[in-house]
């Protein structure tokens, strides 16, 4: 490529105006195996696309887990690393309506940051008794109950996950507050018996806010949402599974300079597997998400977070996310 043809590639990206830069929230949710593929929504903090306005985002999550649990007639072993990437594609399709699809691509691998993470958890003191007894560089997810193997994985191939739509429309717009509502819909086309799909077919509703919406410096701005999801038939563990899940999440942001914004979020759902005696499963999970955006333009920016989970073993101790998204 040319670098008269790159000139020209940055001048648009850093040209085309999006009004002002738009904060907003991580689109992340548990990336634990085992819960990853149902069909948790993404939310942009109340905003919705104009008509015909075009927004496209790549999200890169990379998730460690290293976690074990044997009690009563349950044993539970989740050992790998997990590379998914969500492309989420916007657009206004009426003046008061978005449509969005979500495409990811899965694939579970050998701890690679294993090494890594176990220095963290030494230097810091955190808790991982698990890692202690795994071994670096491998890969079994392993579900037993009743002396009966439900669930046993050690290889994978990158392949597509269940695909979702959602449609927003807002209902509050004004200088300091927007809210939106959204319906959602994920649909089974991953493979469930490698881990990459959920083998069920996912529907809900949300709603979405966010208070002091637009980008100024030196300033916070405030994000929330909450929702319900219903989860269908056919997943792996069908007869432990719950089907009715509550969601959400709070974070705020700052503009600590015209290009810097520094994030926090906290993402939280209720148990999947309820009939599950392991925290792993049957536990609801708060997972805490840090990092910051860097605009590059109004319409152009790179995020880059952190993800811990609060409530022990209920989530990846260990997730990394890799964003780009550009509003057109």
């Amino acid at each position: 490529m040319s670098l008269r043809l790159v000139s020209i590639i940055l001048f648009f990206f850093m040209s085309n105006t999006y009004a002002q830069k738009i904060v907003e929230p991580y689109p992340s949710h548990n990336q634990s195996p085992l819960i990853h593929f149902f069909g948790l929504p993404n939310h942009y903090g109340g905003k919705v696309l104009s008509k015909n306005d075009f927004a496209f985002g790549s999200y890169l999550n990379i998730a460690n887990n290293a976690t074990s649990s044997e009690l009563l007639t349950e044993a539970i072993y989740l050992d790998g690393e997990m590379y998914r990437n969500d492309l989420i594609l916007r657009y206004g399709l009426l003046d008061y309506l978005q449509i969005e699809m979500t495409i990811p691509l899965v694939r579970h691998s050998t701890g690679v940051m294993d090494p890594i993470i176990v220095g963290w958890h030494d230097t810091f003191g955190l808790p991982g008794k698990s890692r202690e007894v795994m071994s670096n560089f491998d890969l079994t997810y392993l579900y037993r109950e009743n002396e009966e193997t439900h669930i046993l994985m050690n290889e994978s191939k990158l392949k597509f996950g269940d695909i979702a739509l959602k449609l927003d429309m807002p209902v509050l717009n004004n200088k300091i507050h927007v809210v939106s509502v959204g319906a959602f819909f994920k649909f089974s086309t991953g493979n469930k018996t490698q881990l990459i799909g959920s083998g069920t077919n996912d529907l809900g509703g949300h709603i979405s806010g966010k208070i002091v919406p637009t980008y100024r410096e030196k300033t916070f701005t405030y994000f929330y949402s909450a929702g319900y999801m219903h989860i269908g038939s056919g997943a792996l563990l069908s007869d432990i599974l719950t089907k009715n899940i509550v969601f959400g999440s709070v974070g705020s942001a700052f503009g600590l300079s015209k290009s810097w914004v520094p994030k926090v979020q906290f993402d939280f759902h209720s148990g999947f597997y309820k009939k599950s005696a392991t925290k792993q499963l049957g536990r609801e999970s708060i997972q805490l998400v840090l990092g910051t955006d860097y605009f590059i333009s109004d319409n152009l920016n790179l995020s880059l977070s952190f993800s811990e989970d609060l409530i022990v073993n209920t989530a990846p101790d260990f997730v990394l996310q890799f964003g780009v998204s550009y509003k057109l």
